[in-house]
């Protein structure tokens, strides 16, 4: 039963191992996989750090604002392109570095493009966009300015965002084109301008790069709109956030020159249902952010070295696993509600950690996977840890019954409540029986001790006083002394039979059981000399270091010698030797005499069991000399055992080391 047990103990524990390890491998397989933050839980996280850590903008990022002001006092949009062209000469003026015209120029205005084009001579650092329009034709059509625009500027970019799958903006694309044919975004040719020679960090590779005008991912290949070097826009503020100053004040002077000195320009609209607008991580509910200042945000970011990427999948696995790991570790050495309270304040420094990252040091990590890896450690830890205590439970019940009577087994019995309460019942309601037995026990071990020695003593003192008078009574009182004596014998053994099987009595110590053997032999000296025994010794002479009782030791030699003595043959000798086996140390008492048959030798190890035969018939005894002997050997960890002899018999006790 036992084996079976330790056999399903060993089962669920690789059961439970495999199980773990394939729960913390899904977890890092979702942090690994999880990198891109597209999750909905991880886009509102990480989202929420671009409010936690709002960034002051610079002044000389200023956006010209076509906003209603100007449209009310201009008119009806679009403008004739001699007002931009005034308006450029204003900026031109007023020393700005570069100025990108977010306007749609793309259809001729013969009557005014030339102004225009003039105007974009006069300032030398103006940047128009393009845009791309998928459509029926292979890939879509690219909406350039006009070729006289598009010659006079000093660039071109493209203004496309990346929209998630749930509509926000979070990204943009810094290249993008047909094949080998590509432009940069509008914020990093402006940028160019603004600063030459600038040296612009390449944002680290993501898996929406090389994403083509359909949403399909593939490599760059004529026809085909393709986009790279996918760049995460680190939002400063909410839409707002970059200075404005409105279209019309400007091209009527009231805006102060020094305002646009030295200054990057972009020019764009802003009013409502005339400018493309998109929600962003920054945007409240009822405010979108114009295209012009998405662009003004991302050229700001790039020029301050600002970049945001994902980690790398191992890191992202790492730190997805690393927090569970934790929880585990704490979950296996304390309490379950001190692991309770680490994995649930574990939560909250995970969130803490991807703010971290993402504000000191640029990494946008999704939390998602070891956040839900947290979530689930404490119920099915505790799952683990439930079906552990009920199968410890249910194996304890059944030890318990077995060292109940038959009868009593059966009562023991609990209804009700869930698998958990019956069991604690039923382990309860043994344990308690086991408790009451045990007192018996006592009682009865208390009975033997005194109320059933003390007289069986006191009638042999009467015995032996009546010696004197025995004439008349001599055949009664030698018949009376040898049953009282016999009574008394199984007295005794009964009683250190039970000392030696109590769970208390054992009180281990390191000690030599070369002195345990001389002790015991000392101690049947004077039966030997009245039987004419000769008992010799023999011991190594090193140390024979045991942990043990040495009272009991003491007792189960002694019993062994004095079942040499009683059974073996007069004027004969009895041999106690000390040697070490393999494992531990081995006491042999050897008796001559008649051997036994290993029929008869078995079973005088069991409770009241005597050797058959003459010298059984002659000699008191109780039958639990050996039993207690088998009793003290395996409480110490060994055994005891017979085995036949040249000349007679041999009883031996087996014992470990000392440990270490």
């Amino acid at each position: 039963m036992r084996s079976a047990w330790l056999a399903d103990a060993r089962f669920r524990r690789r059961l439970h191992a495999l199980g773990w390890a394939c729960f913390i491998g899904a977890v890092a397989g979702a942090g690994a996989l999880g990198t891109s933050g597209v999750g909905r839980l991880d886009a509102l996280i990480t989202d929420a750090f671009l409010h936690w850590s709002p960034r002051a903008l610079p002044d000389d990022v200023v956006i010209v604002a076509v906003d209603d002001a100007s449209l009310a006092a201009l008119g009806r949009w679009p403008w004739p392109r001699d007002v931009h062209a005034r308006l450029l000469d204003r900026l031109t003026a007023a020393g700005s570095r570069a100025v990108g015209l977010d306007l749609i120029l793309s259809e001729p205005d013969p009557a005014h493009d030339a102004a225009l084009a003039a105007a974009l001579r006069r300032h030398g650092h103006v940047v128009l966009p393009l845009h791309f329009t998928p459509g029926e034709t292979p890939g879509g059509m690219v909406s350039l300015p006009v070729p006289a625009l598009a010659g006079a500027a000093a660039g071109l970019g493209q203004l496309h965002v990346d929209r998630d799958a749930d509509g926000l903006v979070r990204a943009l694309f810094l290249r993008e084109g047909f094949g080998s044919v590509s432009w940069d975004h509008f914020a990093v040719a402006l940028l160019r301008q603004a600063r030459p020679g600038i040296d612009l960090a390449e944002p680290a590779p993501d898996p929406a790069d090389g994403m083509g005008a359909a949403g399909t991912a593939g490599r760059a290949e004529a026809g085909r709109w393709n986009r790279s070097a996918r760049f995460l826009i680190p939002f400063a503020g909410p839409p707002g956030s970059v200075r404005r100053v409105s279209y019309v004040d400007v091209l009527r002077g009231r805006v102060d020159a020094a305002t646009f000195k030295e200054a990057t320009v972009l020019v764009g609209a802003t009013a409502p249902g005339l400018t493309d607008a998109y929600p962003t991580p920054v945007s409240r509910t009822e405010a979108l952010m114009p295209g012009v200042e998405i662009a003004a945000q991302a050229l700001v970011a790039l020029r301050e070295g600002r970049t945001l990427r994902p980690p790398t999948w191992w890191q992202g696995a790492l730190l997805a696993v690393t927090p569970l790991l934790l929880a585990l570790a704490v979950l296996r050495r304390t309490r379950p509600r001190v692991g309770l309270g680490v994995a649930l304040g574990l939560m909250p420094a995970i969130v803490v950690l991807a703010w971290a990252l993402h504000h000191l040091a640029g990494v946008v990590w999704a939390p998602s996977a070891a956040l839900a890896g947290l979530a689930l450690v404490i119920p099915l830890w505790s799952w683990q840890r439930l079906e552990t205590a009920l199968a410890y439970l249910e194996r304890e019940f059944h030890r318990v019954r077995e060292r109940l009577p038959p009868r009593d087994g059966l009562a023991v019995s609990a209804s009700g409540g869930d698998p958990l309460d019956r069991r604690m019942a039923a382990l309860t309601a043994a344990a308690s029986r086991l408790r009451q037995l045990e007192g018996q026990r006592r009682e009865a071990m208390d009975f033997l001790s005194h109320d059933l020695r003390a007289p069986l003593s006191a009638t042999l003192a009467l015995i032996e006083l009546a010696d004197a008078d025995a004439d008349a009574n001599g055949p009664t009182l030698a018949a009376i002394e040898v049953q009282t004596r016999r009574a008394l014998a199984l007295a005794e053994g009964f009683v250190e039979l039970a000392r030696a099987e109590a769970p208390e009595a054992l009180r281990t110590a390191p000690l030599d059981l070369r002195d345990v053997i001389v002790e015991a032999v000392d101690g049947a000296w004077s039966e030997a000399r009245q039987r004419g025994v000769a008992i010799e010794t023999r011991a190594p002479d090193e140390d024979a270091v045991c942990d043990g009782d040495v009272a009991l030791l003491v007792r189960a030699v002694g019993n062994l010698v004095d079942n040499a003595l009683k059974y073996g043959r007069a004027g004969g000798v009895v041999r106690c030797e000390l040697s070490r086996t393999a494992t531990g140390w081995r006491i042999d008492v050897a008796s001559q005499g008649e051997p036994l048959a290993p029929t008869e030798a078995a079973p005088l190890f069991d409770r009241f069991a005597r050797a058959a035969g003459g010298a059984a018939r002659v000699t008191a005894g109780a039958g639990l000399g050996l039993a207690i002997v088998r009793s003290v050997a395996r409480r110490h960890g060994g055994d005891a055992g017979w085995r036949p002899a040249d000349d007679g018999n041999l009883f031996f006790i087996e014992l470990p080391r000392a440990a270490g």
